[in-house]
């Protein structure tokens, strides 16, 4: 045994070799096993963290409508851009299908811009390219 210690310290790329081996014939073992315990558990991979923060960043960035009731009982909309900035807003609606009508046809045409005041600090253009945008996007 006291020979085939001094042999391995006197040559620690063999000891390297060995340990490298082992742990190859580990992983081939362990990973379908740990793959399918991840599943089981609902773990994912640390690698999809990134790509669904970029998805994340993504889907934040594009203009989006807000539907809410103010306390006279109508129901409202606006569109804000990507960074949270007023650009459009709706009279009153007395039902929410109604304002979500609205939110439809300003998806498919620009007519119905009609009858919305613009935000005092809004382009037209910068309203134009949001909806463009959403369009797109949908």
């Amino acid at each position: 045994m006291r020979a085939t210690y001094e042999a391995l310290i006197a040559n620690p790329a063999k000891v390297e070799a060995i340990l490298l081996a082992g742990a190859q014939k580990a992983r081939k073992l362990s990973q379908p096993f740990m793959a399918q315990l991840r599943q089981s558990v609902g773990l994912r991979a640390l690698s999809g963290v990134a790509d669904a923060k970029a998805k994340k960043a993504d889907k934040t960035a594009l203009p989006s409508f807000k539907q809410y009731r103010e306390a006279d009982g109508k129901f409202y909309v606006k569109l804000v851009d990507a960074a949270g900035k007023l650009l459009l807003q709706s009279s009153g609606f007395d039902s929410p299908k109604d304002a979500g009508q609205l939110v439809k046809a300003l998806m498919t045409s620009n007519t119905a811009l009609d009858g919305l005041q613009r935000a005092s600090d809004a382009p037209a253009q910068s309203i134009v390219d949001a909806l463009e945008a959403l369009r797109a996007a949908a």
